[in-house]
C-alpha cells in the first residue's frame, strides 16, 4: 500500500531551537488532518499557575512553501480569547492541535500562532519531518 494511504507518527520531532514549554510530544500525519500533541507545565512564577490559550488562526507551513495549513480544532486548550486556567503551579496539561492535512513529504515545518510573536505565543520553527523516520499507523 502506498505511503500516502498510511498515517505516520513522529515522536518528539527535532526542532531548530528547543522550546521547553509547551513541549512538542509528537506529530501524526493522516489524510484527514495533521495532529500535533503537546505537554505543558505551569510556570513557577505564577501564584496559581497562570493559563494557556491558542489563537484560532494558528497555522503550520513548510519552510519552502507559501501554502498555509490552518488550525481546525484544539482539544485541551482554550481557543483565544478563552483560556485554560490552572489552579496551582503544580498543574500540567496535555493538549492537541488539529490542522488541515499537509503533504507527506520531507520538510522543515513551522507552527505559527502569531506572525509578530511575543514570548507568550506558541511559535515553533524548523520541525524536521523525514518520512523515512515516521512510524506507520493505520
Amino acid at each position: 500500500m502506498a505511503l500516502k494511504n498510511h498515517s505516520l507518527l513522529f515522536e518528539v520531532p527535532q526542532l531548530e531551537e528547543e522550546i521547553q514549554n509547551p513541549k512538542m510530544l509528537r506529530i501524526i500525519l493522516t489524510q484527514e488532518f495533521t495532529q500535533i500533541d503537546f505537554g505543558y507545565t505551569t510556570p513557577w512564577y505564577y501564584e496559581k499557575g497562570g493559563w494557556i490559550k491558542i489563537a484560532p488562526r494558528t497555522f503550520i507551513q513548510a519552510q519552502d512553501s507559501p501554502e498555509k495549513y490552518y488550525l481546525k480544532k484544539a482539544v485541551g486548550i482554550g481557543l483565544s480569547p478563552k483560556r485554560s486556567n490552572f489552579k496551582s503551579t503544580e498543574d500540567w496539561q496535555f493538549f492537541t492541535l488539529y490542522f488541515e492535512p499537509i503533504p507527506k513529504m520531507d520538510c522543515l515545518l513551522d507552527m505559527i500562532e502569531a506572525t509578530n510573536p511575543t514570548s507568550n505565543d506558541f511559535n515553533f520553527y524548523g520541525i524536521e519531518l523525514k518520512m523515512s523516520e515516521g512510524i506507520q499507523v493505520y
